[in-house]
C-alpha cells in the first residue's frame, strides 16, 4: 500500500460523496451528503450548483480527513452549468437527463444535418444535446446567456472551478455535449455556432483537457471553507462514464462493464472508431488513441427507488428480497420512467406495466420492476457487443444487493463479476486518471489495481422463460412508441 492521501469527489445526481483514498485505489473513509432535484412539465430537470458546493464543504467536514497530498473530482456529465465573472451560477444547472429541447434538437439536425452531426461529435444529437439546449436557452434565456462567462459540461468542473478559480472541461464530458469534434478533440469550429445562433456561446466553451488532468492548486478561500491546507494539487478527472470505465478496469481494450446506479450505462474502450450505432454512445477515453463506446440507461437503479416509494418498502433490500422470495411470472416493466437514451433515444418514453392480472401482489410488482431493469441492460449488451459476452462486471450501489446481481447472470446468461469496493469504482477511476495524467502510472491497467470481491455463475433453471420474456419486453417499446408520443 502506497502511502498517499487523495481527497476524491464523486459530484453524482442524487448527491455528493467525499472519500479519503489511499494511491492503489482503497477507501479508506467517506461521507455522503445529497441534494434535490427540481422536475417539471415539459421535460425539466435542473439542480442548484451551489447546493453542489455546500455538500462538498459538509461531506469533507464530516469525514475530516487532516492532511492530503491531492485532490480528484469526478461528476455527473453533458449539464449546461453557466457561471459569470465572479464564478456564480447565472442559472440553476439543468442537467443531462433534462427534454425540454425537443423541439430544439430536430432544429439542429435539419439545420446541420444528423449524418454530419454524427460524424463529427461521434454521436446523435437529441434533447439532450447541449446545442439543443443552448438553442432553447437562446429562444427563451437569452440574457442569461449573455452573461455566462464560462460554459462548464461537468459538476467536476464547477467544483473544480470552486477550488482553484479556474474553469475546465474534460474531453470525455465534452463528448457526450455535441460542442467537442471527437477526432481533434476541440470545440466545434465557430461557424456551426453562429449557423445554430449560438454566436453567443463562441469563446465561452471552458478549455477542453483530457480527464485527469492538473488544473490548480486548491485556493486560499476554498482551503479555507473546507478546512484544509491551500495549495494541495487539485485534478480534474473524466466525468463519471469515464471514471467508472477506468475504475472498473475497462480503460482497457477487452473488458466490458455494467453501472448499476440511478442511472445506468453498459460500456467498454477500444482503439477504433467504430460506426455510431443508434443509441450507443461514443465517448472520448482521457488516452487520446482510444475510444469509450457506452449504452446508457436514463434510469436504472432510480426505478427501485420510485418502486420503493410507491409500493412503500421499507427498506431497498426488504423490497429486493420479498420480490425474489416469489417465483417469475409473466408480468412485463418497462423502465423508461425519465425516457430512455439507449439502445434508441426517445425522451418520450415512459414507464409501464403490461399483463397485470387480479392474482398480481405488490412483491410480483417489486419483481418486475428488478426484471425490467435487468432486461433494459440486456437489450443494451445486444446494441453495443455483436459477440457474446464472456463476462460482465457489475459496479454501483446496485451491486450492494448479491441476490439482484444474480439476477443479472441468470437474466443474460453471462458470468458476472462484482467489483469490490463496487459504489466507489468511479473514486478509483477518478485517481487512475490523475495518476497516468501526473506520470505516477504509465498505464490505465496497474496489476491489482482492479479487485473483485464475488463472481457468480448463470442460473439455467429459468433460462427459458427469461428468454421468452426478453423477447416480448423487446417488442413492447415499438408497440407503445405512438402512445407515448401522443401522451408527451
Amino acid at each position: 500500500m502506497t502511502l498517499e492521501r487523495w481527497l476524491a469527489f464523486d459530484i453524482g445526481t442524487t448527491g455528493t460523496k467525499a472519500a479519503l483514498i489511499d494511491g492503489d485505489g482503497h477507501t479508506l473513509r467517506s461521507a455522503y451528503r445529497d441534494y434535490p432535484t427540481h422536475t417539471a412539465e415539459s421535460g425539466v430537470v435542473e439542480q442548484e450548483a451551489a447546493l453542489w458546493w455546500r455538500a462538498v464543504i459538509e461531506a469533507v467536514r464530516e469525514l475530516d480527513p487532516g492532511a492530503v497530498d491531492s485532490i480528484v473530482i469526478t461528476g455527473q456529465m453533458q449539464d449546461v452549468i453557466l457561471i459569470d465573472a465572479n464564478g456564480d451560477p447565472v442559472r440553476p444547472v439543468i442537467l443531462y437527463s433534462d427534454s425540454r429541447a425537443r423541439q430544439q434538437s430536430d432544429e439542429v439536425n435539419t439545420a446541420l444535418g444528423s449524418d454530419h452531426l454524427r460524424a463529427l461529435t461521434g454521436n446523435s444529437q437529441d434533447a439532450g444535446s447541449l446545442l439543443a439546449k443552448l438553442r432553447w436557452m437562446q429562444q427563451y434565456e437569452a440574457a442569461n446567456l449573455r452573461r455566462t462567462a464560462h460554459l462548464l459540461f461537468s459538476a467536476a468542473g464547477f467544483i473544480g472551478h470552486q477550488m482553484t478559480g479556474n474553469a475546465v472541461n474534460d474531453t470525455t464530458t465534452a463528448s457526450t455535449t455535441g460542442l467537442m469534434d471527437i477526432q481533434q478533440r476541440r470545440v466545434v469550429g465557430d461557424d456551426m455556432l453562429t449557423t445554430l445562433d449560438l454566436g453567443v456561446v463562441a469563446g465561452k466553451v471552458a478549455p477542453i483537457h483530457a480527464g485527469g488532468t492538473r488544473i490548480g492548486g486548491l485556493s486560499e478561500s476554498a482551503a479555507a471553507l473546507i478546512g484544509l491546507k491551500a495549495g494541495i494539487p487539485v485534478y480534474h478527472a473524466p466525468g463519471d462514464a469515464g471514471a467508472a470505465t477506468l475504475g472498473a478496469g475497462s480503460g482497457v481494450e477487452g473488458r466490458v462493464y455494467a453501472y448499476l446506479g440511478t442511472s445506468g450505462w453498459v460500456a467498454f474502450s477500444s482503439a477504433e472508431r467504430l460506426s455510431p450505432d443508434s443509441g450507443v454512445f461514443t465517448l472520448a477515453h482521457p488516452d487520446p488513441g482510444k475510444f469509450i463506446y457506452i449504452a446508457p440507461l436514463l434510469t436504472a437503479g432510480g426505478n427501485l427507488d420510485w418502486a420503493r416509494g410507491v409500493l412503500g418498502a421499507e427498506s431497498h433490500a426488504t423490497m429486493i428480497e420479498a420480490a425474489l422470495d416469489r417465483a417469475p411470472t409473466s408480468l412485463l416493466y418497462l423502465p423508461y420512467l425519465n425516457g430512455e437514451r439507449s439502445p434508441f433515444s426517445d425522451p418520450a418514453a415512459r414507464g409501464a406495466f403490461i399483463g397485470l392480472n387480479p392474482r398480481h401482489t405488490r412483491d410480483d410488482l417489486s419483481r418486475a420492476v428488478l426484471e425490467g431493469v435487468v432486461y433494459a441492460y440486456r437489450h443494451c449488451l445486444d446494441a453495443l457487443i455483436k459477440e457474446p459476452v464472456a463476462a460482465l462486471t457489475l459496479t454501483g450501489g446496485g451491486t450492494r444487493s448479491p441476490r439482484w446481481c444474480q439476477l443479472f447472470a441468470d437474466m443474460t446468461q453471462t458470468t458476472v463479476h462484482i467489483a469490490d469496493d463496487a459504489s466507489n469504482v468511479g473514486l478509483r477511476g477518478a485517481l487512475l486518471a490523475a495518476k497516468v495524467a501526473n506520470g505516477q502510472l504509465d498505464s490505465y491497467a496497474p496489476a491489482g489495481f482492479f479487485p473483485i470481491s464475488a463472481s457468480m455463475q448463470p442460473n439455467t433453471a429459468q433460462q427459458a422463460h427469461y428468454d421468452g420474456q426478453y423477447a416480448l419486453f423487446r417488442q413492447t417499446y415499438p408497440a407503445l412508441k405512438g402512445i407515448f408520443a401522443g401522451m408527451a
